[in-house]
């Protein structure tokens, strides 16, 4: 590894000193001199590593599907370091991609040259009681645990439903609110005051909605495009002690689709999600409509009048709430192996107006390996009014005032290599989403395993193509920045 206590110490010829031009290879002290084309690295506060079991621990994402070993892993001890190293692999022509959590599940952030890990650089460095300035691989669950436990309780408006996510990774790919926000808030990049980034000639930028914006909103929901998002300035509003849910569960998509649309709307309800199920088991869907409270629990009766079953309710603290899902991935991963497990998952935005259409098509025709024993099929709801950001591209408004997202989070039964099953659900995947954006005008939320073409992020960008992609020539004119997800191949 490279240091800069190391590299001034001078004390190993193991010590990586740079790149063998010809080569395409890292260059150590013991080789550098009969190298003739080694070209030095600047020092580091932080540390490359070289090392096979390094490289092998971030080959993969999430899903399993995709195996790309980098040449070198940067552990950033500095955003110095960051632009250092950036800047150096885009003279050299060497990718670079960042990984926060790695939690994307067809290589989105995979890179065969050079892997910048993120969670070495995830501190709080400041909160008062409206924003919170972070160093972008800080998780949101540690950030809200930071918060909440101030004497004014804050939160994020907006929080994942698995909150272990790096702030850098979320902000990248946009952030659904998964048990906070949707309703009453925006995606997570609606909250971000204001970013530092390094771009793709090395630069660091800060910026803004009015400083740089054309590189702020670019890089918000960008797919690590631009630049690598280094330290947030985020929004943080006060938090409720506790949350009370109402559970509903349901058979028929009318009736669902008519309860979820009262829910979204009703005053009181803070939150909405929804799980699906395969045809055949004990409910087709179950809502989950959360009130947040103090001391004083919400009005059962007013908030659960005139729906189609009867609620079951459960009280919790509002961290317990947050966590739910951590809690439940954290299982999964000590009993059954989650991480290793194929997730060739799906997931994309539908139209207020034709959700409940696409719904009546694509539930009937799920069985249960679509899904699998560890799988989940999720709907999430956004008030279209409040994704105020360019990126991701949502689809256009509607009369009904509303977005869904749609998960079908396919998880295998177990674990290991399963290239049938793999070529079959990422072929599921292609065809459910051409038929979602022709038929029914919905874009990707580029987290899932859907293969796309040059053509598919063109139609997926729009009339925003063009100004994503000068951003790219501006910021990135090499083109070394994130090439996982192939968008300007």
């Amino acid at each position: 590894m490279l240091s800069r206590r190391g590299f001034l110490g001078a004390g190993s010829a193991a010590l990586v000193l740079g790149l063998d031009l010809a080569g395409s290879r890292w260059v150590t002290a013991a080789e550098a001199e009969s190298v003739p084309s080694f070209h030095r690295l600047p020092p580091l506060d932080g540390e490359l590593v070289l090392d096979d079991d390094a490289r092998t621990a971030v080959a993969t994402d999430l899903g399993n599907l995709v195996h790309r070993k980098p040449r070198a892993v940067l552990r950033p001890g500095s955003t110095a370091d960051i632009a250092a190293v950036v800047r150096f692999c885009a003279e050299h022509g060497v990718s670079v991609a960042t990984r926060g959590q790695a939690h994307t599940t067809n290589g989105q952030g995979l890179s065969a040259g050079l892997l910048i890990e993120n969670r070495h650089r995830a501190r709080v460095l400041s909160v008062n009681d409206t924003s919170a300035v972070v160093e972008s691989g800080i998780t949101w669950k540690e950030l809200t645990k930071t918060t909440f436990a101030r004497t004014d309780r804050r939160t994020p408006p907006t929080l994942t439903a698995y909150t272990g996510l790096s702030v850098g990774g979320t902000l990248s790919v946009g952030g659904i609110g998964g048990l906070v926000g949707g309703l009453r808030s925006g995606l997570q990049v609606d909250h971000v005051r204001e970013v530092e980034v390094v771009t793709g000639t090395g630069a660091v930028e800060r910026c803004s909605a009015t400083r740089k914006p054309d590189l702020f909103h670019a890089v918000l929901g960008g797919l690590g495009q631009c630049g690598v998002i280094t330290e947030v300035t985020l929004d943080l509003v006060p938090a409720k002690e506790n949350a009370r849910t109402y559970a509903l569960e349901y058979r028929d998509t009318a009736v669902f689709a008519r309860d979820l649309r009262t829910l979204v709307e009703r005053p009181g309800v803070d939150h909405v999600y929804a799980e699906l199920f395969p045809p055949g088991t004990d409910a087709t869907y179950k809502i989950y409509a959360t009130a947040f409270f103090d001391r004083t629990p919400p009005d059962d009766a007013t908030l659960t009048r005139d729906l189609g079953t009867t609620p079951q309710v459960t009280d919790a603290g509002y961290l317990d709430y947050v966590f739910t899902i951590d809690n439940a991935i954290d299982e999964l991963s000590e009993t059954m192996g989650w991480d290793r497990l194929l997730k060739p998952w799906y997931d994309i935005w539908l139209p207020g107006s034709t959700f409940e259409r696409y719904l009546a098509e694509v539930v009937p025709t799920l069985t249960p390996r679509d899904i699998g024993p560890y799988g989940a099929g999720l709907i999430y709801p956004q008030r279209r009014s409040l994704a105020t950001r360019p990126f991701p591209r949502l689809p256009k408004p509607d009369a009904t005032g509303w977005a869904f997202v749609l998960d079908i989070n396919t998880v295998a039964s177990q674990a290991g290599p399963d290239p049938a099953f793999v070529e079959e659900m990422l072929a599921r995947n292609a065809r459910m989403f051409a038929r979602a954006r022709d038929a029914f005008g919905a874009t990707l939320y580029p987290i899932g395993s859907v293969p796309f073409t040059a053509r598919d992020w063109r139609l997926q960008y729009g009339e925003r193509w063009q100004a994503f992609l000068d951003a790219k020539r501006r910021y990135d004119p090499k083109g070394v920045l994130t090439p996982g997800p192939g968008i300007f191949a």
